[in-house]
């Protein structure tokens, strides 16, 4: 599967800030359409214990607050959202995404007629879950923290990526799988998640578990959580996914 994306990009210099676009990844008849949002590099994941931190930003008319931390993702729930880093500026709209890199001072504004409400996804290591996020003119509600275990990760880059996820109504679910890293879903629109807490990567085994998740949900999709996603039989399912991969390998592992 090759990702066909245009990336929208700002830089100081040589330091990219920012991607925001609506490319599609893949797309079949009946299969999931996902569409890449966000990507960014991390150099990284063994130097210390990491985790993925889901949040609620809330950002008045006319609002700015400043970032500078680490590698995040966010996604534009409600009105519109600024984003400015040294000279360059780009607008963000609901429905688009936009990755954040680490160590660049960034300030992200909500537009003058209304508030701006978005998600962000932020990895980090453990000895930066107590330190704040934005400036005091946000509102911020944490929505989950998910540890990635350290066995799974090993040494070299990683991408750390921002993907909308849609499932036609009344299709049939993919193929059981697992992440290769980790991801943290949010759910945009309802759906059910199977899953099979004794299949492995070899083989489904034991039973399985269908349970519905609601808008606002929040999933974990550690390495080794065998699982499928299925819409409803008259509304599409749509998925809001961070992924974290190492370099060059793929995201999905199916079970054989």
């Amino acid at each position: 599967m090759h990702i066909s994306a245009r990336l929208l990009s700002f830089a100081v210099g040589a330091t990219f800030i920012f991607a925001c676009g609506t490319q599609v990844l893949a797309q079949t008849r009946q299969g999931p359409i996902r569409t890449v949002l966000a990507v960014g590099r991390v150099p990284s994941m063994v130097d210390a214990p990491m985790h993925l931190r889901l949040s609620r930003v809330l950002l008045p008319a006319g609002a700015a607050a400043s970032y500078r931390g680490d590698p995040s993702a966010g996604y534009v729930l409600k009105g519109s959202l600024s984003v400015t880093g040294g000279r360059d500026t780009r607008s963000l709209q609901p429905g688009e995404g936009m990755y954040l890199a680490s160590g660049v001072d960034l300030q992200l504004r909500a537009g003058s007629n209304a508030s701006a409400e978005f998600l962000q996804y932020q990895l980090l290591p453990a000895a930066n879950l107590a330190k704040p996020i934005m400036g005091t003119t946000a509102s911020i509600t944490e929505l989950h923290r998910m540890a990635i275990p350290p066995a799974t990760l090993k040494p070299g880059p990683y991408e750390l990526s921002l993907i909308r996820v849609t499932l036609a109504a009344g299709a049939a679910r993919p193929r059981p799988h697992t992440r290769s890293g980790a991801a943290l879903y949010y759910v945009l629109a309802e759906g059910a998640i199977t899953f099979w807490p004794a299949a492995t990567l070899d083989k489904l085994a034991g039973q399985s578990r269908t349970e519905p998740r609601p808008v606002g949900a929040v999933q974990e999709e550690p390495y080794g959580f065998i699982h499928s996603w299925s819409p409803k039989p008259d509304a599409a399912l749509i998925l809001l996914q961070a992924n974290v991969s190492q370099e060059g390998v793929p995201e999905i592992i199916f079970v054989k």
